[in-house]
This record gives structure tokens, sequence and C-alpha cells, in this order.
């Protein structure tokens, strides 16, 4: 029977692709971050952009809007707006 579990409160950073922030993005991840160009999208047309995933050693698509958070081991994923919005909440500013 499976049991209920509840995130431990921690605290993350992330920054939101809005789809002309390369500059930030790529600071903020460390160069773990590029855009993919309409014409390399393949058969996902939505995809603006990449974030490096080290704990899986792959490229994770990221689309305009979603936010990039960086984890507990300092690896970066996406996170869909509306479920960031669900889940975190914005610190006070000097945490």
């Amino acid at each position: 029977m499976p049991k209920q579990y509840r995130k431990k409160p921690i605290a993350v950073e992330a920054v939101q692709w809005t789809g002309a922030n390369v500059d930030e993005m790529i600071a903020f991840t460390g160069y773990d971050f590029h855009t993919v160009d309409p014409q390399d999208r393949g058969d996902d047309p939505d995809t603006t952009a990449a974030v490096f995933d080290k704990l899986h050693g792959t490229w994770v698509h990221v689309y305009d809007g979603q936010w990039i958070i960086r984890g507990i081991q300092g690896e970066f994923y996406p996170c869909a707006d509306d479920v960031f919005t669900a889940t975190y909440e914005q610190l006070p500013d000097g945490n």
C-alpha cells in the first residue's frame, strides 16, 4: 500500500525563461543552458531552449515561461509555471 509523503521545505534558486533572457540564464546555469534554433527543434516545435541535467547526463527541453530550478545537488531542471507557482513561494529578500 503506498504511503503519503510531504516535500521537505527547502529553499531553491530559480529563474524564469522568458524566451529573451539568454544572458541571465547562462549566468545562472554556468553555461549549462542554450537556445534551440527553430530548424533544430525536430518533433517538438515549442522547444526554445535546453538546460543540461548533470544528474542524468542529458539536455532537457525548455519552453518559454518555464522556470529553471537549481536543485539541492546543483543540478538544473525545468518546471512549468503552474507547477512552480503551486509548489514554491518567494522568500523575503536576503534569504
